[in-house]
């Protein structure tokens, strides 16, 4: 089950679309009794899909034969034809990146006067990569141009479980790509770029494994272009994110850390080099 009002209610569209047409890795929706997708309750949506009997692939990691799986489940996923108005009703441009001008001005102005410990070793955080911060949010590189497809958004290893179809333990250790709020209609990189460095634990931590989803995704000639301005973006989102949640919670100091990851090896090091 999932309350949230984030992204949207495309994404369930899209998902239930994709299963109902038999796509491996995409959990099918339980309809409402009236057929729907969802129902609102306090204006959020509440979704049901079929219990999955597994766990994190951030937790368990992934074999390299499960690696090669993932790529040809994200193919899967890229090269399905949606119907018009579905594809006409996808998103062109992140929900999250659209908001996050306006973050940024809160935490600027949150760390001119930081209150506790850890606002203020985020302060320090941010003048001692000031020039990396000031890239991320001044010199975006060009939006790429290239062909769109269905991009789930945010397909990294916390998005994806490694389990059994159901309780009763049918359908083997299989793979399961959920949470599909960010949903968005763009290049094949949106979603490549989790895979190509600069993700820690829940992307590939070796060449290996990198070259096992790729394997298993099939021929792309990746538009460096693309997976520039995506990376860029994302370490963007994620840089900001982070740091408001380690100013205004929950688990701060947790969220202090990630930041300083995204900075110092993660996403925002590769993308400002």
């Amino acid at each position: 089950m999932k309350w949230s009002g984030a992204g949207t209610n495309t994404g369930h569209q899209v998902a239930a679309y994709l299963a109902d047409c038999g796509v491996p890795g995409v959990p099918e929706m339980v309809r409402t009794v009236d057929g729907g997708l969802w129902s609102v309750h306090a204006k959020k949506r509440l979704t049901v899909v079929p219990w999955i009997d597994g766990v994190r692939a951030a937790d368990s990691g992934l074999s390299g034969e499960q690696w090669g799986a993932y790529g040809r489940l994200l193919r899967r996923v890229h090269d399905a034809e949606l119907p018009d108005r579905l594809r006409e009703a996808l998103p062109k441009q992140s929900h999250i990146d659209a908001r996050m001008p306006a973050v940024e001005r809160e935490v600027r102005t949150r760390l001119e006067a930081p209150e506790g410990d850890v606002q203020e070793e985020l302060a320090g955080v941010w003048a001692e990569y000031d020039k990396v911060i000031a890239d991320l949010c001044r010199n975006r590189p060009r939006e790429p141009y290239g062909p769109r497809v269905v991009c789930h958004g945010d397909p990294h290893l916390g998005n994806v479980l490694v389990g059994r179809s159901d309780a009763r333990g049918a359908g083997g250790q299989e793979l399961h790509l959920i949470d599909w709020d960010d949903v968005i209609l763009a290049p094949r990189e949106q979603d490549l770029m989790f895979m190509l460095g600069g993700m820690g634990a829940v992307g590939p931590a070796t060449a290996a494994e990198q070259g096992a989803f790729l394997a298993g995704y099939g021929q792309h000639e990746l538009d460096e272009d693309a997976v520039r301005y995506y990376r860029h973006v994302r370490a963007y989102e994620d840089v900001i994110g982070w740091s408001h949640q380690a100013i205004t919670g929950p688990d701060e100091a947790y969220a202090l850390d990630v930041t300083k990851g995204i900075l110092s090896t993660g996403l925002a090091a590769l993308a400002t080099r």
